[in-house]
């Protein structure tokens, strides 16, 4: 009978049922296939089972019919053993049980699927392995591990520097960027050969003992209310500072001594009453500290004691204003250097960290008490505090590594199994240091790698929990062997931490991809520190399992039960089942573990037990091929129906009891997620969180400050706080300044190692271009003096250039322009002495220049030594000037200007000046010079907003004037000491903020869709961890944080700590063996609810040890995790569940498989129609006979 297509679904049933050649032929027409409604046979039990009255057995599951070879079978067999952790099999037994009449055909029936599945499925060479050796194959898993322990210890014993830590610098350096190449050149201006140095007379180096300074003690003093420049307060103060200056051995060795050896006394408000400056006012002399506010008014309008009380003043106070007080104040205590008998800065630092801290911290707690808070810092103090805090934080891993430790204990029941997860944790940090070492070379270890070994001990538990839960859920399915039962664990297992391992160490790699070394050092290393534990995992856990399961737990078991029955503990005796102990007895004659029997001595049932409820029954992977003519419902059913009543409800009783949360997912949180309007109320409440996330987001900005080290309450914290913003000036540059530079190139930093913290100047490039002796150079450059000197004022404000305090002209520094005025007024005052028709304004040429030296013969002599064809005149007139007339004698242009030229000898042209003892010369060449132009605003508090468009507006200034200038002055450039540097730190930090976040949701898409084999699965999972990342993001400037460098990293990372807790409810909801989404949604939370809140209890509970520490960065890290982990937690089980139970896929819905089946059926039958188009007149092949209809159903055939 020839059929032309397929109607019913009972009839299409039967016809599969019955043609038996249809799954062994691959030429039959396939497209048959792809027009049967897959629902039809498996979701309606009734129509599979009777077919117009007849009893009929169910179709097999449609299977490709592409012969597959043996290879393919095992390798798709095991990726169906990797299913995700939680989602339970039933064993072929209990199929059979429901399915054959009689123990004889139940065991034959086992015997043979047992048989048949061992010889046509091969397991994991490794579980092979571990199975048939399990105690060589743990000792030499053991071996990489004790070989990272020993490798460390013997590089640390010969002297490597295994551990290269460095915590007294955070080396935010751009080494490529031109900001920085540009101003290491300006720096290294002076580093060059045949250099002409011009000594003056009156310019000393404090080369005597205790001359210079080498560090300064800062003591910070404030009140909470009042003037802390009262009388009373001032009386503190001078008795603190007494006690600081007159403390033993400062005085004598530890000083700054003066010019007379007299040791310099403290900076200090007590410098305006002891009568120090009582020869410049006679007010400036109080003993007893009384109309103290007049006191302070004198002082700022002398000119002496103007710039002094700047130092001790907080920014806006002003003695003289009426109701101006101030709070705080400080004493600055200079240590003098060198120190007699040598070895001077260990000395210093040995002083100030054994005797002057300690003596300080005295006054603090019992002189001065609660009347005044005293903070105190030092450059020594400061380095040696930070690197002892940092190991002090260490040890709050150790908080977290108990926790998690016992954590650990409480879950998996086993110390041995405890002891060897958290010992493969922590060698694995060891390794993951030597291939970041001596692999990637690199050489530095800072705050941040601290933060990683709090990271891994939260990952390594989930992995660890989660191969752990593999293996005991493992033990209520049937294997033909346990090393099938292995092999099943180890890629359920292996699925389940790829994921999250490859996310989370996708987000750090992306942060190693920075230019600064900080941020790419500790991207690199815990990226390798994810890996290599993921790796340890699988390697070294699957052989302490076997060990612990098949030789110390049976052995621990028979101590215990010996223990018991002799000395009557009855606590100890472990709660196993009689058919438990026999199944035990006679495991070894099977030489299989077929079931998970309890060793341990809790309340535990056996793992069947405490699944039965919370894992519903399925059939068994091996046996669901040869006995699919059974639903899996009917097939629960009657498993059900088998089991004693009494008993299940006796099972099922008990473990609701202990399992209160799983019961809470399941019916009381799923009851109330499942109303109509709360799954639809969520998402919207949701979505409006995170639009107001979102504009939080939006005005977050770069942080202009100072990176901090210590935390706000600690005291280098506050002090450090006042030492950068309270007071009026800091010994530091307080002031930007710019420099408009010639003669150099950008530094050739490519020799620098990007991977090691040592400061790296680079090589200095010079310009062989240069010339500013032509009067076209003369004159391009005056003219840019010109335009700053006159600049306007939209101008002076667009470029925050700084005005002069006393003649409110902007404060620039160009040699041209004072040379000029310097030489017009020598020319001036002398009158007779040179020609009435000598011009000396720029540009000097040669005849004007000739007619000056011969009138100073002194000088030059009376016949001029220079070569005929000399054409530097521009040199002759800056030599005469700088130098003071050759005279040596100091002047104020000399402090202006000297730094900001540099001269250069060439020989057989330059002369030594006549009637000189300094060793002047003239005829020099003009090797670099530079504009200084001061700035109103400070390193310490320019942030990028601001920063950004002023060093746009400098850059603009200088390519519009090059533009003027000849070709011997195109390759100048402007500069500034680390604040240009410092904006484009903090754009790089912004841009490696957002950029990591792109980058870890752009990987995470496509890794969810894989992982989960469905698009809209996937999808919905990247929503919740994009609408995670935005909720972090916003919650930082509601923290009153900016994107510093700690924020930036923080955001790298978000993506990879959100996405593991939906990931593991999404594969739970996708390997449900549900149909409609609100039974797979129920599904997912009864099987993965408690593993996802145990995941977020253990990450979030090591995080809790870090708000302990002192180091800004450790705590706030702590912080970050804790938003983190709760952001993602919440978004999971409320947002991610809401979108399932609207939007959740049924059935193959968004499936990548059956997209695969279906492009895969269409193209098949395309090839296997005929050229002409017409469909086949005989679908079978001439070798197939056709299918026999029973008279009964011949009239039932459809048309």
């Amino acid at each position: 009978m020839e059929i032309q297509n397929e109607g019913t679904s009972e009839y299409s049933a039967y016809v599969k049922e019955n043609d038996q050649l249809t799954n062994s032929k691959n030429d039959y027409d396939i497209g048959k296939y792809c027009e049967i409604n897959d629902k039809d046979i498996l979701g309606k039990t009734d129509s599979s089972r009777t077919v117009l009255g007849q009893k009929v057995k169910p179709p097999p599951r449609l299977e490709p019919l592409t012969k597959v070879p043996k290879k393919r079978k095992k390798r798709r067999y095991l990726k169906k053993l990797s299913s995700q952790v939680g989602i339970g099999t039933d064993p072929p037994s209990v199929v059979t049980r429901s399915t054959s009449s009689g123990e004889g055909a139940i065991k034959d029936q086992h015997e043979k699927d047992v048989s048949q599945t061992e010889n046509s499925y091969k397991t994991f060479f490794y579980c092979r392995f571990i199975v048939k050796f399990p105690i060589l194959a743990f000792l030499l898993s053991s071996t990489i591990h004790i070989c990272a322990i020993v490798t460390t210890v013997s590089l640390f014993v010969s002297g490597d520097n295994v551990f290269p830590t460095d915590f007294k610098k955070l080396p935010l350096v751009l080494y490529d960027d031109s900001t920085r190449k540009q101003d290491l050149a300006w720096r290294s201006r002076d580093s060059y050969s045949l250099r002409i140095t011009r000594p003056v007379y009156g310019i000393y180096y404090p080369t005597w003992v205790g001359g210079q300074v080498e560090d300064i003690v800062e003591v910070i003093l404030q009140v909470d209310n009042g003037d802390i420049f009262s009388q009373s307060n001032l009386v503190l103060i001078q008795q603190t500072e007494n006690l600081m200056y007159n403390f033993r051995d400062y005085k004598h060795t530890y000083c700054q001594r003066d010019e007379f050896f007299e040791c310099v006394k403290p900076w200090s408000i007590i410098r305006l009453f002891d009568g120090t400056y009582n020869s410049i006012n006679s007010k400036l002399n109080n003993f007893t500290f009384e109309n103290s506010k007049e006191v302070l008014c004198n002082a700022t309008k002398l000119d002496e004691t103007k710039e002094f009380v700047e130092f001790i003043f907080p920014k806006g106070y002003d003695p003289c204003r009426s109701g101006s007080v101030s709070s705080v104040t400080r004493i600055l205590l200079p240590m003098g250097y060198p120190l007699w008998g040598g070895n001077s800065k260990s000395r210093i630092k040995n002083f100030l960290v054994n005797k002057m801290k300690p003596n300080i911290e005295h006054i603090r707690d019992n002189i001065l008490g609660d009347r005044i808070h005293l903070y105190y810092t030092s450059k020594m103090i400061f380095d040696n505090d930070v690197t002892k805090q940092a190991f002090d934080d260490m040890l709050f891993a150790i908080g977290s590594f108990l926790f998690i430790f016992l954590v650990m204990w409480i879950q998996t029941k086993s110390f041995f199994i405890t002891f060897f997860g958290i010992f493969s944790i922590l060698t694995s940090f060891l390794l993951a240091n030597l291939v970041y070492r001596y692999v990637f070379n690199y050489e530095y270890f800072g705050f941040f790698h601290i933060i990683s070994m709090f990271i891994i001990l939260g990952i390594g538990a989930d992995d660890v929990f989660v191969f752990y839960d593999s293996w005991r859920l493992t033990g209520d399915e049937e294997y033909p062997t346990l090393a099938h039962r292995l092999t099943d664990c180890y890629f359920r297992a292996a699925k389940t931490t790829f994921i999250t391992s490859l996310t989370t160490m996708a987000a750090f790699l992306v942060s190693g991809t920075s230019p600064l070394l900080p941020v790419a050092s500790f991207g690199l290393f815990t990226g390798v520190l994810v890996g290599v534990n993921y790796i340890c995992d699988l390697i070294y856990f699957p052989t302490a399992i076997i060990l612990y399961s098949e030789k110390i737990r049976p052995r621990t078991n028979k101590f215990y039960s010996w223990l018991s029955e002799r000395c009557c503990f009855k606590a100890l005796k472990c709660k196993v089942c009689k058919h438990e102990t026999d199944l035990n007895e006679n495991q070894s004659t099977t030489g299989s573990s077929t079931t998970s029997i309890s060793y341990l001595c809790s309340p535990r049932r056996t793992a069947k037990e405490d699944i039965s409820r919370l894992f519903p029954q399925k059939t068994h992977i091996h046996s669901r091929k040869k006995l699919n003519n059974l639903q899996e419902s009917e097939i629960q059913k009657n498993s059900e129906e088998k089991e004693p009543t009494e008993q299940r409800e006796k099972i099922r009783k008990e473990f609701e009891e202990r399992m209160l949360v799983v019961r809470f997912l399941r019916h009381g949180f799923f009851s109330f997620m499942s109303l109509r309007v709360v799954r639809f109320v969520i998402p919207i409440i949701f979505l409006g969180v995170s639009s107001f996330f979102i504009y939080s987001a939006t005005t977050l900005e770069p942080d202009s400050k100072q990176v901090q080290i210590f935390r706000s309450t600690h005291n280098h914290g506050r002090a450090s706080y006042h030492h950068y913003y309270t007071f009026q000036r800091n010994f530091e540059g307080e002031y930007t300044s710019v420099f408009l530079a010639w003669g150099m190139l950008e530094k050739d930093t490519s020799t620098c190692s990007r991977k090691k913290s040592d400061f790296c100047s680079g090589t200095v490039v010079w310009d062989n271009t240069f010339d500013a002796s032509s009067p076209e150079a003369q004159t391009a450059v005056y003219n840019l003096c010109q335009r700053l000197e006159n600049a306007s004022d939209s101008e002076i404000n667009q470029l925050k250039i700084r005005r002069n305090a006393i003649t409110s002209k902007p404060e620039v520094s160009c040699y041209l322009t004072a040379m000029e005025t310097f030489l017009q007024e020598d020319v001036q005052k002398s009158g007779s002495f040179y020609p009435s028709d000598l011009n000396v304004d720029v540009p000097l040429d040669e005849v004007n220049m000739t007619k000056f030296m011969s009138s100073n013969p002194r000088i030059y002599g009376k016949q001029l030594a220079l070569p005929k064809d000399y054409n530097r005149w521009l040199e002759i007139g800056l030599g005469y000037w700088i130098t003071n007339r050759y005279t040596g004698r100091l002047h104020e242009d000399y402090f202006l200007y000297n730094h900001l030229i540099g001269e250069e000898y060439v020989a057989g042209e330059t002369t030594i000046a006549q009637n000189t003892h300094l060793g002047l010369y003239y005829g020099s060449k003009l090797r670099y010079f530079g504009i200084q132009v001061n700035l109103t605003v400070s390193v310490f508090t320019l942030g990028y907003s601001e920063g950004g468009p002023l060093y746009r507006a400098w850059e603009q200034l200088m390519i519009t004037e090059k533009a003027k200038m000849p070709p011997s002055l195109k390759n100048g450039f402007q500069c500034t000491r680390n604040t240009w540097h410092w904006i484009r730190v903090q754009e790089v930090l912004s841009d490696s903020a957002y950029l990591g976040i792109i980058i870890g949701l752009s990987v995470a898409l496509p890794v969810l869709i894989i992982t989960t084999m469905n698009f809209i699965i996937g999808f919905l999972a990247w929503v919740v961890i994009a609408l995670v990342t935005v909720c972090v993001l916003g919650s930082i400037p509601l923290l009153g944080w900016k994107l510093g460098v700690l924020e930036s990293l923080n955001l790298c990372m978000v993506v990879g700590l959100a996405v593991d807790y939906v990931v593991h409810l999404a594969e739970a909801y996708n390997m449900s063996p549900s149909i409609n989404r609100k039974d797979k949604t129920r599904n997912m939370l009864e099987k993965m609810g408690l593993s996802v809140l145990s995941g977020a209890f253990t990450t979030f509970g090591a995080s809790v040890f870090m708000l302990g520490a002192q180091i800004q960065f450790i705590y706030q890290f702590g912080i970050f995790v804790m938003i983190t982990v709760f952001t993602s937690l919440f978004f999971s089980l409320f947002g991610f569940t809401s979108f399932l139970l609207i939007l959740g896929p049924e059935g193959n819905s968004g499936s990548i498989t059956a997209l695969v089946k279906k492009i895969c059926c269409c193209i098949h039958k395309f090839q296997s129609m005929p050229k002409d188009g017409k469909p086949s007149s005989t679908p079978f092949p001439s070798d197939v006979n056709p299918i026999t209809i029973p008279n009964d159903l011949k009239d039932k055939v459809p048309k």
